[in-house]
């Protein structure tokens, strides 16, 4: 397996981990007979090879080692960041995590450029 799958692989696992936790913490009440640790698992054994078996094969010709988790450290970083910054500027909501999500998603699209290894190899 090259490396370009072992990263979506693994890639996907965080990806199906967080589904489960924010399932099992966020969407499910407390008090429903359930423990929630046990919520978090069901939905990582039902996500996680669904999103394996999308992530496995999705990587275009042009992808190289580290792509994925430069966008995704990016996406982290100016979403985490612009969400931080608007509530200390006392903006707080649905419409401004929107923003910070959507400044996120922008800035991960261009991310690519930011990896190392893309010198290495012909775009």
């Amino acid at each position: 397996m090259d490396l370009i799958r072992v990263e979506r692989i693994a890639w996907a696992t965080v990806f199906a981990a967080v589904v489960g936790l924010v399932v099992a913490f966020a969407l499910i009440p407390d008090g429903v007979g359930v423990p929630r640790p046990v919520v978090a698992a069901v939905v990582f054994a039902v996500v996680g090879p669904v999103a394996v078996r999308l992530a496995r094969n999705a990587a275009s010709s042009s992808t190289a080692f580290g792509d994925q988790t430069i966008q995704y450290v990016v996406f982290f970083i100016v979403a985490a960041g612009g969400q931080a910054g608007l509530s200390a500027l006392g903006y707080e909501g649905v419409g401004p995590r929107l923003a910070a999500f959507a400044a996120g998603w922008l800035a991960a699209t261009r991310a690519k450029r930011l990896n190392p290894r893309r010198g290495e190899q012909p775009v």
